[in-house]
């Protein structure tokens, strides 16, 4: 994996990091049937590599406790070819303080084991092609992280609710998937949900701009109003910066 990451530019893979467990197998298993290329590592093994080259997606396989679980995610992304790289988080605990943790750190995003093979191929596609449309240098990407967290909609002119995802967020806003419409200025409520259900928690916001996308699904930015802002930036890992 080492190398110089201008002329390896090409190479696009998966970096699976945890210990040389079944559990670890399955994964990297798993997403090579799933047609991305893997490399695979421990801890140890990757901070005396720092210079690999950069994966466009890290997953985190980790079944130790809470506060082992975000010391291991510290030093993934502390090391200096993981900067900006999206990491998603695999770990069998289910509460929402140990979603709400990973998230707030900087998770793009937190699956509860054991985890489908079709859900953990989708997660990941959906988070390197995030990496692969976006330019790394770009300042409008930098004000950007990636983010895949299960909401419903609510939409109060209509009054109904509409599941969707979030796939990004800034210090402002967010972007959303839904599989209905939503118009410019509608005002709506996102409730998010933890690793498995819902959280309970309401951020007001409004719609900036809708279109649909090439698979028929729904894409919204939402900017977040009011004192919503502040919450929303610290429950989901963000520095508020008022720009969406």
């Amino acid at each position: 994996m080492t190398g110089d990451p201008d002329e390896e530019a090409g190479y696009q893979y998966t970096l699976v990091v945890g210990p040389d467990t079944p559990d670890r197998a399955w994964i990297e298993g798993t997403l090579m049937r799933g047609g991305l290329e893997v490399a695979a590592s421990t801890h140890e093994a990757l901070d005396a590599m720092p210079d690999i080259v950069p994966p466009h997606l890290a997953v985190l396989d980790d079944s130790s406790d809470r506060e082992g679980r975000m010391a291991d995610f510290r030093g993934l992304r502390s090391h200096p070819a993981l900067a900006g790289v999206p990491v998603v988080v695999l770990a069998y605990d289910a509460d929402i303080e140990s979603f709400s943790q990973a998230v707030s750190r900087g998770a793009a995003a937190y699956l509860v084991k054991p985890v489908s093979a079709e859900e953990l191929v989708a997660v990941a596609h959906k988070l390197s092609g995030w990496l692969r449309s976006n330019d790394r240098t770009e300042k409008r990407r930098r004000l950007r992280r990636p983010l895949l967290m299960k909401v419903d909609v609510d939409l109060r002119a209509r009054k109904v609710r509409v599941p969707g995802q979030i796939v990004d967020v800034s210090g402002g806003g967010c972007r959303v998937e839904l599989t209905e419409p939503l118009d410019g200025g509608d005002l709506v409520r996102v409730i998010l949900h933890g690793a498995e259900d819902s959280t309970h928690m309401a951020l007001g916001a409004e719609v900036r701009w809708a279109r649909q996308a090439a698979d028929g699904t729904w894409v919204a930015g939402l900017r977040f109003t009011g004192t919503t802002a502040l919450l929303a930036s610290k429950v989901l890992g963000f520095v508020h910066t008022g720009l969406t």
